[in-house]
């Protein structure tokens, strides 16, 4: 079978490696679909903070059992799958009172363990959800990224009817914005691309802001009748992005950080401290899977905009350079593996 490995920043290369067979409480999978996440993009550039090498990346995916292992009881052969990729060791203090996706000894399927660009791959078995069987697999590769939006609104603690400025129409960003607005809040979207801004309009964008050409604390203060926004998604990952957080939360307000950097970002002591700001981190997701699942699966063309280009899995080198290097031409990226 063929294994997309990364071997160094930018080098992707192809290997030829038997198919896996599952070890106990493992479940072998054969990949149909691959969708490329925000993260992938820094793993492949090598900015990303947890990043390793070599490597083979992909966590967006989803495909169906084709082995099981001893003491797998909850697949078996034939499922169709989608994987949740956390994997948490049960024994540190998050894992100790239920914060599994913030393990402090965490491993990540795709990330810092090898994950689903390759034609078959093993997983523990306990990562692996079923997804309905007429669930196209594309679009199932999406239910990753919809439980980490969720759970950006779960920390935020959005309410119907509140205003929620989410940072950045990426894919995460614009799955924060499915989560605040199925949770009733109002919601406004910033970007610099405005096809994903013209994307977060068909997805339900109360109010899109081209932060390039309108300044986005003028305009969420008209939005807003000068109260600001009780919660704030930043869903990039900039130091900007997430010094601009703090302006744009109304008093007694809640910011969820969301992005991923390894740079610092300067916020002064006291525009927390007036506003009496909430600051929530937000990593991964939280018993949120199986709801992400009946999400997408109850409305798949929701979500299917998000998709504005496939490639096979053999033009996997080239749809990890446009996804670099052409951010305004794509939102979501995925490799189609029966294409």
């Amino acid at each position: 079978m063929q294994v997309l490995l990364a071997t160094a920043p930018k080098l992707l290369v192809f290997e030829e490696r038997p198919v896996p067979e599952p070890a106990p409480g493992e479940a072998v999978v054969k990949t149909r679909a691959v969708a490329l996440c925000g993260s992938d993009i820094h793993l492949y550039e090598g900015t990303h903070p947890y990043r390793t090498y070599p490597n083979v990346f992909g966590h967006e995916t989803s495909g169906w059992v084709t082995k099981v292992g001893d003491g797998v009881t909850n697949v078996r052969p034939g499922d169709h799958v989608v994987v949740e990729p956390p994997v948490y060791c049960g024994e540190c203090y998050p894992c100790s009172i239920g914060r599994t996706n913030c393990c402090s000894r965490m491993k990540t399927i795709g990330v810092t363990v090898p994950g689903a660009l390759a034609e078959y791959y093993a997983v523990p078995a306990r990562a692996l959800h079923k997804v309905p069987r007429d669930l196209a697999p594309r679009v199932a590769s999406l239910c990753e990224p919809c439980a980490v939006g969720l759970h950006t609104s779960k920390r935020g603690g959005v309410s119907e009817g509140e205003h929620v400025v989410v940072i950045g129409a990426g894919p995460i960003g614009l799955m924060a914005l499915a989560a605040a607005r199925r949770r009733g809040a109002q919601v406004a979207i910033t970007d610099l691309i405005d096809m994903r801004l013209d994307i977060a309009r068909q997805m339900g964008a109360d109010l899109t802001i081209n932060s390039a050409r309108t300044d986005p604390v003028e305009a969420v203060r008209e939005w807003t009748g000068g109260v600001m926004a009780p919660v704030v998604i930043e869903a990039v990952g900039t130091p900007k992005t997430i010094e601009s957080t703090i302006k744009l939360a109304s008093d007694a307000g809640r910011v969820v950080i969301a992005g991923v950097t390894e740079q610092f970002a300067s916020i002064r002591g006291v525009d927390v401290t007036k506003k009496e700001l909430t600051i929530y981190g937000s990593r991964n997701s939280l018993d949120l899977f199986e709801d992400a699942i009946k999400f997408v699966t109850a409305q798949p063309d929701l979500f299917a905009p998000m998709i504005t280009r496939e490639y096979g899995f053999a033009q996997s080198i080239e749809a990890f350079e446009i996804a670099l290097t052409q951010p305004q031409a794509v939102c979501k990226v995925l490799i189609n593996f029966d294409a």
